[in-house]
């Protein structure tokens, strides 16, 4: 019976060091991607300062499609069954795969930003979480080597991403992920999608410490694109977030999403901040589906929450993302006129002069009223008190004020009646 047990064991061991052995180059590969989440319970800043689900009743991005252009979408519980297709664009990573769906987890905190379920146990929900995602991975287990800036993609690999999303009938395509190069496929891809009622959010990008000059984001630049920079915590632009082609901006420092296979972390970027931005357009949508896409693009710049720079400024563009606002408010239609400059109005000499009469005979009219009601106070005093005062002479009719004598506590008998008594006796 010992050497059953004993056989068993070694089988046992020698099956378990087999099963090591084989998982022991994938483990190696997956050693960088990102890992699983924690449990984060209370509520992240970035949704205390939106507060999307104020407008659900009216909301939720239902009957959406969004699809997301960054690094694949790992599954997670709160993305169950919101996760409708995904797509592989990627060129092929040199050395080993991870075999990851989002080794870098950026298309899976994206994901979640936009369309995560809301719990019972943690604080965090998605802005829109009755939309459905279509992930586009165009980024493998790392960026390309050589790119410039270091996460940067080619734009030939945006494109194919974007056209696969307007052949699956989105209706909002979100690009996390950038290129500096002006391309024609990337433009026409834009293009097509525009022209299919898409509206397309990109993200403006994070500068770097020692990047060439002048560079350009795209897609963001391109016209009819919203370019979306990063909001801090303390309400202010983020200080890595790149000014140029900022249409608006949402949190993107520090806020909590999706990690890839469970739970939630920390994640930072204007990849993120165009999340919030997406998911908003997807409630938008959802609630007014005649729009154009030039007319959410209108509505999101009308009801954004002001920026300390004031609407038109280079790091804020028209200003923050309000979701509520964006679906709740009436919104005219077209486009604003400016207003003629103000003539100053100039008053003929004669019609001043008369003016200034007028003003004068209406200060003497003033003045003589309060003459006469001087005057009449005055008779009426006389008249009522005169008599009166005949009568006591002009004395002051109020009683004299008694004069405060204390007597003595213990007054002592009065002597003098006694006296004649004791001379008697």
């Amino acid at each position: 019976m010992n050497s059953k047990r004993l056989r068993a064991a070694l089988v046992t061991a020698a099956t378990g060091l087999a099963v090591v052995t084989a998982a022991a180059p994938a483990a190696q590969a997956q050693q960088n991607c990102v890992a699983s989440g924690a449990l984060v319970v209370p509520v992240p800043w970035s949704q205390l300062l939106l507060a999307p689900d104020r407008v659900w009743p009216l909301s939720t991005g239902a009957g959406q499609r969004v699809a997301v252009v960054s690094t694949g979408a790992a599954d997670n519980p709160q993305l169950a069954g919101h996760l409708a297709e995904r797509a592989v664009f990627a060129q092929p990573d040199t050395g080993r795969p991870s075999g990851n769906p989002d080794c870098l987890g950026t298309g899976t905190g994206v994901s979640g930003i936009i369309a995560a379920q809301p719990t019972s146990v943690m604080g965090f929900h998605g802005v829109a979480p009755g939309t459905q995602i279509l992930s586009a991975k165009v980024v493998g287990d790392q960026y390309p080597s050589g790119a410039q800036p270091r996460e940067s993609v080619a734009p030939r690999t945006l494109a194919a991403g974007i056209d696969w999303a307007v052949d699956r009938n989105a209706s909002v395509i979100a690009v996390p992920t950038i290129s500096y190069l002006d391309d024609p496929a990337l433009r026409g891809a834009v293009q097509r999608a525009l022209s299919r009622n898409i509206v397309v959010v990109a993200a403006v990008g994070e500068r770097g410490t020692n990047e060439p000059p002048g560079l350009v984001p795209y897609p963001a630049a391109y016209a009819g694109v919203i370019g979306v920079g990063s909001l801090a915590e303390n309400g202010v632009v983020a200080q890595d977030s790149r000014p140029a082609a900022v249409d608006l901006v949402a949190p993107g420092a520090d806020v909590v999403t999706t990690y890839p296979n469970s739970g939630l972390g920390s994640a930072s970027g204007t990849g993120f901040a165009t999340a919030y931005v997406a998911g908003t357009v997807a409630l938008v949508r959802a609630h007014l589906p005649q729009l154009s896409t030039q007319d959410v693009a209108k509505r999101l710049y009308a009801t954004a929450t002001p920026a300390p720079e004031g609407t038109g400024s280079a790091s804020y563009g028209y200003g923050v993302v309000n979701p509520y606002q964006a679906v709740s408010d009436d919104v005219v239609a077209g486009n604003p006129v400016a207003l003629p400059p103000l003539a100053p109005v100039t008053i003929p000499p004669a019609v001043v002069a008369r003016q200034a009469a007028e003003d004068s005979s209406d200060d003497w009219a003033y003045g003589l009223a309060a003459a006469g009601a001087a005057v009449v106070l005055l008779v009426t005093a006389i008249v009522v008190f005169g008599p009166r005062g005949r009568r006591r002479r002009w004395r002051a009719g109020l009683a004299p004020v008694l004069e405060d004598r204390p007597e003595d506590e213990r007054p002592e008998p009065p002597v003098e009646l006694f006296s004649d008594r004791t001379k008697r006796s």
